[in-house]
């Protein structure tokens, strides 16, 4: 092959909705994008609408597609693992969440005996969420409930982004 010759490569990969497995691949694409003369273009996607919203619905709404989520029509800004958290609690409304079984699912690791991650990432997540947002409720002793299912929505990805 000529050495001023490029290459392209497109590629569609199927994966498991699995925080750790995004994360991964994520590094490796930007590993990839580092390399000397690696040119990486995200197609063109044709704008998303944003959702319909009356000013009297003050329900948090969750776009898990585009990893969003929006208060009366304005993105709150999360981590990758404060998204990763909220959605995995409002998937599971009303169930007690050990925060061993949170460390396992969200974060993809054994908790540590006496860590306080879980602890530390529910707070912040309040915090952005404002008092009176979703209601996630401390289990003195086990973990965390999700108690505000009627005030989030999570949202579908529209029909032209299912494959």
């Amino acid at each position: 092959m000529p050495p001023n010759s490029t290459v392209v490569v497109q590629l569609n990969i199927e994966l498991p909705r699995n925080p750790d497995t995004l994360a991964r691949l994520s590094d490796l694409l930007h590993s990839v994008a580092e390399l000397p003369g690696v040119a990486v273009r995200q197609p063109a996607l044709p704008d998303l609408p944003l959702p319909r919203q009356s000013t009297s619905d003050e329900r948090l709404r969750i776009l898990p597609h585009a990893r969003t989520v929006l208060r009366q029509g304005l993105p709150i800004p999360l981590t990758r693992l404060e998204f990763d958290l909220l959605l995995y609690l409002t998937e599971r409304p009303r169930r007690v969440l050990p925060r061993r079984t949170l460390m396992a699912d969200v974060w993809g690791i054994d908790e540590p005996m006496n860590s306080r991650t879980v602890d530390v990432h529910i707070r912040r997540l309040r915090d952005k969420l404002g008092p009176d947002e979703p209601r996630i409720t401390t289990v003195r002793g086990i973990g965390y409930r999700f108690d505000g299912a009627h005030d989030v929505i999570i949202e579908l990805a529209p029909e032209w982004m299912v494959v």
